[in-house]
């Protein structure tokens, strides 16, 4: 019997600055380690349904576009787990528990549960959030200071053990050492005038005055186009002064 691993409370910021790793044996867990060394295999969190949920026409499959005030990502549903997204609608407040996937470089959600919460709920996962990241990143500095010490990654362990380190940090240690030196170099895609006009509809449809993040740019865009195309696009038509930036990663249409 699989075993079924354990859900942590995290900042949707903290995930995306982490690496994801999809194991080499096909039934062990997908999981994303944070800068800190964290492995999270399913993640727990409280956030705002950013856009109205979309469901295939067979209702086999379905996303909803979603964002903790740190950061936003989008949340896919497959078979029975889709009737997750017919109780929700843009602007509630849901709290979710998700296994982790990644899609062209950005990472996802794989929904198993969701559920609609007050914002009392969401004060207690930010502070939750906030604790398990100090706790966190207090433990990997002394797991990175035995790690340089030791130059030896037994020896590293064995102290670490002693000093009432968890040794697993050691091995997070290596790990991201190793993910950060092969970590791919970002592909350049050139723009292309049809993802152009394509992004001036999105914006033209979903901006209610702000601007739009862009994520949801690429939400909108997913089901056609690569993020990466989809993103050169948008910095083209920014440098061309087609769009401007009213603040970080929000753009606009010029007038």
């Amino acid at each position: 019997m699989k075993k079924r691993m354990p859900s942590t409370r995290l900042s949707l910021a903290e995930i995306h600055k982490g690496f994801f790793v999809k194991p080499e044996d096909d039934f062990a867990t997908n999981y994303v380690i944070t800068q800190d060394g964290l492995k999270i295999y399913r993640l727990k969190g409280v956030a705002t349904v950013m856009a109205e949920p979309r469901l295939s026409e067979d209702g086999t499959y379905g996303s909803v576009f979603l964002d903790d005030g740190t950061q936003s990502i989008v949340a896919l549903a497959f078979r029975e787990n889709t009737k997750l997204l017919m109780s929700i609608k843009k602007g509630d407040l849901v709290q979710f528990m998700a296994k982790l996937s990644e899609w062209q470089g950005k990472k996802q959600l794989n929904l198993e549960v969701l559920s609609l919460v007050s914002p009392n709920m969401l004060t207690l996962h930010r502070a939750e959030s906030v604790l398990t990241t100090i706790r966190q990143k207090k433990y990997f500095r002394i797991a990175q200071k035995i790690y340089e010490e030791e130059k030896n990654v037994r020896k590293a362990m064995d102290r670490a053990k002693k000093e009432g380190i968890d040794p697993d940090l050691i091995d997070a240690i290596e790990e991201l050492n190793y993910l950060m030196e092969n970590a791919e170099e970002s592909r350049i895609f050139d723009s292309d005038t049809a993802i152009e006009s394509r992004v001036m509809e999105a914006l033209e449809k979903l901006d209610e005055g702000d601007g739009v993040v862009l994520d949801l740019i690429l939400y909108e865009l997913k089901d056609d186009y690569l993020a990466d195309d989809i993103d050169n696009a948008v910095r083209e038509l920014l440098s061309r002064g087609d769009l401007y930036e009213p603040r970080v990663n929000y753009f606009k249409k010029a007038i």
